[in-house]
């Protein structure tokens, strides 16, 4: 360990998986175990052209099956960062990172019968891939379909690993690839819309088979999620049976709201230490902790994420923008502090 939260790993092994993707296999410098649940991310604390960066990359692995963490990095047009480790990070290359976190994860029901959907798009499929590999083997009674959209077949990542995992479990485990631009010209060209979600939820899910248990994960760029999240809406799916993470993070709005300007104290406990600091509107919790050298953990900064979730034990906090957390999450006082704004005093567990 080194610093707050914040974990020393090597770069054990690299394997190539499309011809823009890789996955880095982890593993922490002095051999501890790294607790995390499947769907967490890790949050890499990159130093770039002198400034500290920090990149969020999901999990891949799941713990429990697979003996070392791993991390899926494919290619952006526009991202520099991801351009630098895919080029850069060798076996023995050292990354400092804090400890996994993330909300996009799922409480196993041994002797639950339900039906899981995961509605993935390229990349998408890290975290996905991951939370899969935990319920198949965890729910004996569940069964998990996975839609999966590419461009072509080049670009499917977890190819081999998928067809696996069906040849394992071929009653439970049902694979549906989605091409829009198939290199085979006998394979139909499919891209996911309103349409054909609807479709396929009622030949996949019948109306007979429908229960309040099932779930449905979706991952991938920001035009699909919200797609599939409108749809789903609409199909009449609960709230709580959906859930998303985000991979692109857009610039924070300025808040819809005012606050009392009045400086307010915040009592923070971290890791066996209490911090005291005060905060003013219109700055938020986390930056006026980092204003005072307190160094809280936050990834996106933008409300999108989780890796800043704390528990407010006292005290009002108002937040502008919230991706993250769920009903059921806000009444148990859980708050974001990266757009958390504080209307009293306020006193806060990490």
């Amino acid at each position: 360990m080194e610093g707050t939260g914040t974990f020393s790993l090597r770069v054990a092994a690299v394997i190539p998986e499309t011809r823009d993707t890789k996955t880095f296999v982890l593993e922490e410098v002095t051999g501890k175990n790294i607790p995390y649940e499947a769907g967490q991310f890790l949050t890499f604390l990159l130093y770039h052209h002198g400034r500290e960066l920090r990149r969020s990359f999901s999990l891949g692995s799941a713990p429990g099956i697979d003996q070392q963490l791993f991390i899926t990095v494919k290619r952006k047009e526009n991202g520099e960062i991801s351009r630098f480790i895919l080029k850069h990070w060798k076996p023995g290359t050292i990354v400092s990172s804090l400890a996994p976190s993330g909300r996009f994860t799922i409480k196993t029901a041994l002797h639950q019968p339900r039906h899981i959907f995961f509605l993935a798009a390229g990349s998408g499929i890290v975290p996905v891939f991951s939370l899969l590999k935990k319920i198949l083997l965890e729910e004996p009674l569940t069964h998990v379909t996975l839609i999966y959209q590419n461009h072509d077949e080049r670009e499917i990542i977890y190819h081999k690993q998928l067809e696996l995992i069906r040849e394992h479990y071929p009653g439970r485990f049902l694979r549906i690839d989605l091409l829009s631009h198939p290199l085979q010209h006998d394979l139909p060209s499919k891209r996911l819309n309103n349409g054909l979600l609807e479709e396929m939820m009622n030949v996949y899910r019948p109306v007979h088979h429908r229960q309040g248990s099932d779930l449905l994960y979706t991952c991938g760029p920001p035009s699909f999620m919200r797609m599939v999240q409108f749809t789903l809406h609409v199909m009449g799916f609960a709230e709580e049976q959906l859930r998303k993470e985000n991979f692109t993070v857009d610039p924070v709005p300025a808040p819809a709201f005012s606050i009392d300007p009045t400086p307010r104290l915040i009592t923070v406990h971290a890791e066996e230490k209490t911090f005291q600091f005060t905060v003013s509107y219109p700055t938020t919790i986390l930056q006026a902790a980092l204003n005072n050298h307190i160094h809280l953990p936050y990834s996106c900064n933008a409300g999108r994420c989780g890796t800043c979730t704390a528990q407010c034990m006292q005290g009002k906090v108002t937040m502008s923008i919230n991706e993250v957390l769920t009903e059921k999450d806000m009444e148990q006082g859980l708050v974001l502090t990266c757009v958390g704004f504080a209307e009293t005093d306020v006193e806060i567990r990490i």
